[in-house]
């Protein structure tokens, strides 16, 4: 019998500058569909839409550190995401 919702979320981690507190972004197979969605549409109209939304988002996950990041920072933060949820085989168009 398969028991779907079960399974331990995959994220990514990560630390932002010389901090040394461990931060987590669910990967996009394991994002809440809700979520995966509205960033799939931010990605769609493009420009400082995604870039909002991205912001947004991290500050669900890791809260007021998402205030103090810079453009790259976020950019970096996302193109491993991104590559990470590529490895479990799904993407946020997906």
């Amino acid at each position: 019998m398969r028991h779907f919702g079960k399974d331990v979320p995959q994220h990514l981690e990560f630390t932002l500058g010389d901090s040394e507190t461990v931060h987590r972004l669910p990967l996009a197979a394991n994002m809440p569909l809700e979520e995966l969605c509205e960033l799939q549409e931010a990605a769609n109209v493009g420009g400082t839409t995604v870039l909002r939304f991205q912001v947004e988002l991290l500050r669900r996950y890791i809260g007021e550190a998402a205030d103090g990041l810079s453009a790259g920072d976020v950019n970096a933060i996302y193109t491993a995401w991104n590559e990470e949820s590529a490895k479990q085989g799904a993407t946020a168009g997906e």
